[in-house]
């Protein structure tokens, strides 16, 4: 019986991170993503296209 307890407390232990990780890795995506969007490209790295000739 204590083994069949051990083996469900592993199992929900392993769902229980995969749950937290999945989120903790969408939380990265989305905050990078709305940080990397905020962000606006400088002079030198667009330059007009006059000076690109």
């Amino acid at each position: 019986m204590w083994a069949e307890v051990a083996r469900e407390r592993s199992a929900l232990n392993s769902l229980h991170i995969l749950i937290i990780t999945a989120f903790a890795i969408l939380g990265m995506i989305a905050f990078f993503n709305g940080a990397f969007a905020r962000v606006k490209p400088s002079a030198a790295a667009n330059p007009p296209a006059a000076q690109q000739r």
